[in-house]
């Protein structure tokens, strides 16, 4: 099975060279030319438009950004993409799946990029082609060893055979896999990283209370990390949550929970939490 990878970053780079590992054809877009050169000078083939690699594949990970401006998520990348490859379904008799492996608040695979697929290919989703939300759940600084290694695969899927098909795929993992609709897929990917930014925020609180009390963070935390219903992870204060995932998705999720009329005010303190350290972090950065 040919997979073409649409967007070439962190998470599309992980998600291409992996399946790769695991046997399968991969071609990469990306409207950066010097990614698509060094890929391209790695063995991998790539592809100078979005409809060549729909074309050339018979499934389609869209990878692209969706970064959050002024609190709310930027979903022009996005857009770009699912009218392309739209365009790139139009010119197939092929049945293709489309997987959404950006990050999407709940709701936008089904609402939006469904939609838009089908006005630009004029066919009908479920039929003319199939459709899937995959988030992905990566480290940026071991997104490729994250990838190979799964806690977990979630598939979202629009029908019964579009999850068949990247169950398929996933099958060379040895990782449990978890199908539910599209909206819950989406739903799964920001409680995660919400969670993981609380945890962090409540542990940075206790740093600053231990601090105050004249006792040592560390310690106490690694006590408790200790226990396995909690771990180790982001329990070791001093520094805010940063990187290119959780605090954009704190307040894209935060504004879209105010939109329905839903007021978040747990994550609205643990963001609120994490400026205040990114504040004392910065005051202790320059006394060192």
């Amino acid at each position: 099975m040919r997979i073409s990878i649409i967007g070439a970053g962190v998470t599309g780079q992980a998600t291409g060279i992996g399946f790769s590992n695991k046997g399968f054809e991969i071609i990469f877009f990306d409207i950066n030319k010097e990614k698509l050169g060094a890929l391209k000078e790695k063995g991998y083939g790539v592809r100078d438009k979005i409809e060549f690699a729909v074309n050339d594949s018979d499934v389609v990970f869209v990878c692209v950004p969706t970064p959050t401006v002024d609190g709310v998520m930027d979903f022009s990348f996005l857009r770009a993409a699912s009218v392309e490859i739209g365009k790139g379904l139009q010119e197939s008799e092929n049945y293709h799946l489309v997987v959404v492996r950006s990050t999407v608040l709940p709701s936008t695979t089904r609402c939006k990029i469904v939609p838009l697929l089908e006005q630009y290919s004029r066919k009908k989703a479920g039929t003319g082609f199939g459709v899937c939300m995959n988030p992905e759940f990566l480290r940026e600084k071991s997104s490729l060893q994250d990838f190979l290694n799964p806690s977990r695969i979630v598939i979202g899927e629009l029908d019964k055979r579009s999850g068949d098909v990247l169950e398929e795929l996933y099958k060379r993992f040895d990782a449990p896999i978890f199908r539910m609709d599209m909206d819950h897929a989406e739903m799964v990917k920001y409680v995660s990283n919400l969670f993981l930014g609380s945890k962090i925020s409540f542990f940075n609180e206790i740093f600053l209370i231990c601090k105050d009390l004249g006792l040592n963070s560390d310690v106490v935390s690694r006590a408790v990390a200790s226990d396995p219903r909690i771990g180790e992870y982001g329990v070791y204060g001093g520094r805010p949550f940063e990187g290119s995932c959780l605090p954009k998705d704190f307040r894209a999720f935060i504004n879209f929970a105010k939109g329905k009329k839903i007021n978040p005010r747990l994550l609205e303190e643990v963001l609120r939490i994490n400026e205040a350290m990114s504040a004392h972090y910065s005051k202790s950065d320059k006394k060192d």
